[in-house]
């Protein structure tokens, strides 16, 4: 039996869903966008032009709900990597887009670049408790206007797995669509097995950003998958409570499910539970509060009422050095993602509140996420597992350490066996001079060290260029030359 957390009763729940309903109907949600607008009319929703401001009917959200596939595919650039969200079990990524490095050779904080791009998804490739790659960082050694076509580069050239990530500009969709298919070999087998998915944020409270809207649109036509996600912040963008934060971020979600499923009925889509809070003393967004876990347990059971994939928010901290607060925020916000039933799990690598990356923390929580993995898989109970004839045989008094069951049972995974902490005695710890950081440092040494995983063929790794080189050449280009 898997862990499935349930904090919330059957009438909570219904009554978390109405409010939704209610909020979407006479509130409304501001797309600001005339072709979002218009799509909503067309399926028969009362639009304001003027203030950008569509209502949604109920009977239109259940509709559209239950358009969203349950099951959908995350292909990796080679098959092994390919991940069905069916439920069956918890995948974990790498965080994003930090803007700043902690260095790990010298400790020192400096802006990103894309040596630091490509180490960090090096090593995500490499590391066991790591299934998917969002791109760690945002170089700031790139063009800015072309930069997510070129972190899309690096990305894929640095690892096989799936990619997920964003497109902020219009004019980058039919070039990242290029890309795709320059790398799966056609449209079909993009759609078929989609080796990258989109985060489409929306803006709280109850907004859409316009430009974004409009491209995942053609995005979702394209049969990318998108991660429709709501970043409320509690008692800023929110109400400070956080059954109410919850319900913000239901609303925009829905009202996200809404658009896309207008616009490409059937199109994959996932529920991020992207809440934070704000910290009123420091005035600072916090991702490492116990508010984090209940988001994730809280919105896990509206993702399953309402069954769509999802992804949890963990492993992640304030802290802003590898040190005791990052381990036990990481730790708490991981497992409340873990027992939330989502199907991926967000969060490896990245302190201070999703600003700065660190290569040592990487590897910490790469452990942490097989542990948190270890319990989200669960158990079975039947005769084979409560080996009571093994009981019966060994009688009182006798160990298990010679039975073949017992060997048996470690060859396939009976108990968890750590990389980096430490389970040998008080007095050998100290001979062996262990420590964790440094034991951290040295993976990531030997890591950085191992060969391009998977590199791209030569033929592929060109193209993919020529497109990154053609987005660059034409952002150079004063407005009024194009």
């Amino acid at each position: 039996m898997v862990p499935e957390v349930r904090i919330l009763s059957d009438e909570e729940i219904r009554t978390l869903h109405g409010a939704a309903l209610d909020v979407l109907a006479k509130v409304g949600i501001r797309y600001g966008s005339r072709r979002c607008l218009e799509l909503l009319e067309a399926e028969g929703q009362k639009v304001d032009y003027g203030s950008g401001i569509a209502w949604i009917r109920p009977d239109l959200v259940e509709r559209c709900i239950k358009s969203t596939p349950r099951t959908i595919t995350l292909g990796g650039r080679i098959p092994k990597h390919d991940m069905v969200l069916d439920g069956s079990c918890l995948r974990v990524a790498t965080n994003g887009q930090a803007t700043f490095v902690q260095d790990h050779r010298t400790g020192k904080r400096r802006r990103a670049c894309v040596q630091d791009l490509r180490d960090s998804t090096r090593m995500g490739h490499h590391l066991d408790g790591i299934d998917y790659i969002w791109p760690m960082v945002v170089p700031s050694d790139v063009p800015g206007e072309s930069r997510g076509l070129h972190e899309m580069y690096h990305s894929f050239a640095c690892s096989s797995k799936h990619i997920q990530h964003e497109i902020q500009v219009p004019a980058h969709v039919p070039l990242a669509l290029e890309m795709l298919e320059v790398l799966m070999g056609s449209k079909a087998e993009v759609r078929r097995r989609p080796p990258f998915s989109v985060v489409s944020c929306t803006v709280s409270p109850l907004q859409h950003e316009p430009m974004m809207a409009e491209l995942s649109i053609d995005l979702a036509r394209a049969g990318i998958p998108i991660a429709v996600w709501p970043m409320p912040l509690t008692g800023a963008t929110a109400p400070l409570s956080v059954p109410a934060t919850c319900l913000m971020s239901i609303v925009e979600f829905l009202s996200g499910v809404v658009l896309f499923q207008s616009a490409a009925p059937g199109c994959p889509l996932i529920f991020p539970f992207g809440p934070e809070i704000l910290d009123m003393r420091s005035g600072m967004a916090a991702c490492g509060g116990p508010e984090i876990p209940l988001f994730n347990l809280i919105l896990g059971q509206m993702a399953r009422y309402y069954d769509v994939p999802s992804i949890g928010v963990g492993l992640n901290s304030d802290g802003k050095i590898p040190g005791i607060q990052a381990a036990y925020e990481s730790m708490q916000t991981g497992l409340g993602a873990a027992l939330s039933g989502a199907d991926l799990l967000v969060g490896v690598g990245v302190l201070d509140d999703n600003n700065t990356m660190s290569l040592t923390q990487m590897v910490i929580e790469a452990e942490m996420a097989r542990m948190v993995k270890r319990v989200r898989s669960g158990v079975t109970v039947n005769s084979a597992t409560l080996m009571t004839h093994l009981i019966e045989k060994a009688g009182p008094g006798q160990d298990y350490l010679g039975f073949k069951e017992t060997r048996d049972g470690l060859r396939r995974g009976e108990v968890f066996f750590p990389g980096f902490g430490y389970r040998n005695s008080y007095d050998q710890f100290f001979k062996d001079g262990r420590d964790e950081l440094d034991a951290a440092r040295a993976e990531v040494e030997r890591l950085l060290a191992m060969p391009d995983p998977d590199p791209l063929p030569p033929e592929v790794d060109s193209e993919l260029r020529r497109i990154v080189a053609a987005a660059d050449k034409a952002c150079s280009v004063p407005a009024s030359h194009q």
